[in-house]
């Protein structure tokens, strides 16, 4: 009976792991927020934490753990090692790394490590078979979306969605990993020629999948509608090269989910003459340069070793030639693709059942748990042996319980979180404000909640402030929002302080209450300070800067920012526009037409910013003119008593969208509302204990 009872339980768990390994690359819930990465996230968790609590409640009921004791074991078990070490040493709050990418190694070598134990041999035929049907699904929709009739247009109706209802679109989560899908799948059908020779299924999915990988591959083509963007290779192997001169990020890398912050760090200046220059990349263009940044040297070769362990074991220990195509084809892929879960489930699922398949071949490790009964001398060689058994088995399922509880409210606050979009978008401000309450106090710990809940404080408050005839009670809603806002600011940053972006969001309320103290500007500028020194060779914050001291009448300051705006970017027209004012109001005429003028080359004649700039050009000529020959004339000893007039002009340029001044706080309602002791009070308790402020959500 009790053999009967596992059994049971062994195909149950068999069949959910190839269930759900199998729907992963289709996975959609179109009801939280960034439902393409975030929906294949938590179901690569639901299949780690499935095989471990498979692997607990089957060394529970053996009395004992069994790991199949691979070439890949060490290696795994080292790499997790110093996965859980990044994390924790790259971040003072390193939830957030174990929820992205730190999470998902972390299950990668989980399942590697202890599925091949837990599965049988039968199921890899499932798998095959399975795997071959999603690809057709996928293959299919693409044939629908390239006719605008696929996917996409369903899930907008049932959603606040609007995915494109074209091959810009797709489950897997971009275009170019479909390809990667498709293309493994399809050269593991081509090369395994027993499935090929006796199964028309084989053949039918093959044909289709082809179709339908071709249909992919013209979209990414230069020019295509779904045109493949990636970081360089060159940039990424600047990037690590960087990254590798700090020797604590070169050991245990800027964290495991932490790319973007080492590329805003560590990327080169040439980079803003690209047209993705003010993107940040998440991945570098393969997984190895991804891997050395963002977990360091030791991990990558860790990784290295698994890597060429895997590999000897297809050449030595299997003949599966299916299931040896596709593991290749991943690593291959590895070498030519940014990291993506949907090929790391793929990689790690298909592994564990080459490993299982061929299980006989390795030895297994196994720790007994001996049974207190017997005699007492036996009892007492046992006992320390039990206990430890029991506490571990106890230990294990306390860890993936919290793991699953971590993981389960932060997934519920993606949906509180969509289901506030959903209430912005019907004008409900209340229940939208409401719901992104919720999900900041359910995920407290992820900056990107914290520092979205700051903005919402703000536009809030904004919107109040510009109210005719406020109310005693609505001044104090604002006042209560602009510190919420700061609190909920600040607490980005110190839960992520290397994230350029909590900073600008911190700046940008700080900047919305200048005019009515000069604390303000100087948190304003500390704020920008910081996120200048986490991307540094972002012109757009140097441009921020300049627009701080130019509305603060310091126009030599402001110059020198918008200069360095443009020796990061010497094509940022707007840059020379502001340069141009600075110099105006610092009365440097000669310097603001010759801004002026540079700009100029970089629009189009027939633009209507062209024309806008053109004016201004000719009534600083003008100026200058008058001026020149206000000099000859005061050469000459008939020349007027007053100095030549520098004074403003008629700022016809600012009248395009283009030219829009990066900051209105001087005109805000908040700046006017709040006077100087009031903004101070605001300023100091929205910075009183951050820190607490965090623990107590």
């Amino acid at each position: 009976m009790s053999d009967m009872k596992e059994n049971k339980l062994s195909a149950v768990y068999n069949w959910l792991f190839v269930g759900l390994a199998t729907l992963l690359p289709v996975f959609f819930i179109p009801y939280i927020t960034n439902p393409l990465f975030n929906s294949k996230l938590i179901l690569f968790f639901s299949l780690a934490f499935l095989t471990i609590f498979g692997f607990i409640i089957s060394s529970w009921r053996r009395k004992s753990w069994t790991i199949l004791r691979t070439p890949l074991t060490w290696p795994l078990v080292i790499f997790a090692g110093l996965i859980t070490i990044s994390g924790l040493v790259s971040h003072q709050y390193p939830t957030k790394q174990f929820l992205g990418m730190g999470g998902v190694f972390l299950s990668f070598t989980s399942i590697i490590l202890l599925a091949p134990s837990l599965l049988k041999k039968k199921y890899k035929h499932w798998f095959v078979l399975t795997m071959n049907a999603v690809a057709i699904i996928l293959s299919l929709l693409s044939v629908l979306q390239l006719f605008d009739f696929g996917l996409a247009s369903l899930i907008n109706r049932f959603s606040i969605l609007e995915l494109p209802n074209s091959l810009i679109f797709a489950l897997t989560g971009a275009t170019f990993i479909t390809i990667q899908f498709l293309s493994t799948i399809l050269l593991s059908n081509v090369f395994d020629q027993k499935k090929w020779q006796s199964s028309w299924f084989i053949k039918i999915s093959t044909f289709i999948i082809a179709i339908g990988l071709g249909i992919n591959i013209w979209a990414i083509f230069p020019g295509g509608e779904a045109a493949f963007q990636s970081l360089s290779l060159s940039a990424s192997a600047s990037v690590a090269r960087d990254g590798l001169a700090f020797t604590k990020n070169a050991m245990f890398g800027y964290g495991p989910d932490a790319y973007g912050n080492a590329y805003n760090t560590l990327k080169p200046v040439w980079i803003n003459g690209l047209k993705y220059w003010n993107f940040t990349f998440d991945s570098a263009f393969n997984v190895p340069l991804s891997l050395i940044v963002s977990t360091g040297v030791l991990a990558f070769l860790a990784y290295l070793l698994f890597t060429w362990k895997s590999i000897l074991v297809l050449e030595k220990e299997y003949h599966d030639t299916w299931l040896k195509t596709l593991i290749l084809a991943s690593f291959i892929w590895q070498l030519f693709a940014p990291i993506n879960l949907v090929m790391l489930a793929l990689l790690a699922v298909s592994l564990a059942l080459f490993l299982s398949s061929n299980q006989d071949a390795y030895a297994k490790m196994i720790f007994k748990s001996q049974s207190l009964l017997g005699s007492l001398t036996q009892r007492k060689a046992d006992k320390f042996r039990y206990y430890l058994f029991l506490i571990s088995n106890v230990v294990f399922l306390s860890l993936l319980g919290f793991a699953s509880y971590f993981v389960g409210k932060t997934f519920v606050a993606y949906h509180l979180l969509y289901q506030s979009n959903a209430y912005v978008m019907k004008n409900d401000v209340v229940k939208a404000y409401d719901y992104h309450r919720r999900a900041k106090e359910m995920a407290f710990e992820i900056d990107s909640i914290r520092q979205s809940y700051a903005l919402m404080n703000l536009e809030i408050a904004i919107a109040l402030s510009n109210k005719a005839d406020l109310k005693a009670a609505e001044q104090e809603q604002v006042l209560q929002l602009v510190n919420e806002a700061i609190r909920e600011a600040k607490a980005a940053t110190i839960l992520d302080p290397y994230n350029y972006q909590n900073w600008l969001v911190l700046a940008q309320i700080y900047m919305q209450l200048l005019g009515s103290t000069d604390q303000a500007m100087q948190e304003a500028f500390n704020a920008l300070a910081k996120a200048a020194a986490n991307n540094p060779n972002n012109p757009e914050i140097r441009l921020i800067l300049g627009q701080l001291f130019l509305n603060a009448k310091q126009a030599t300051e402001a110059a020198n920012f918008f200069s360095q705006a443009i020796e990061r970017k010497p094509d940022l027209f707007v840059a020379y526009y502001y340069l141009a004012q600075a110099y105006k109001a610092n009365n440097q005429l000669l310097e603001a037409r010759n801004a002026l003028v540079s700009g100029m080359s970089l629009l189009a004649k027939d633009s209507q910013e062209y024309t806008l700039v053109e004016k201004e050009v000719n009534e600083l000529n003008a100026q200058l003119e008058s001026a020149a020959k206000k000099a000859e004339e005061e050469q000459k000893g008939t020349a007027a008593n007053s100095a030549p007039a520098g004074g403003t002009t008629n700022n016809a340029a600012s009248e395009s969208t283009t030219l829009n001044n990066l900051n209105q706080a001087n005109n805000s309602g908040l700046s006017q509302l709040l006077d100087q002791e009031t903004t101070e009070a605001v300023i100091q308790d929205g910075a009183l204990t951050p820190d607490q402020n965090i623990v107590a959500n």
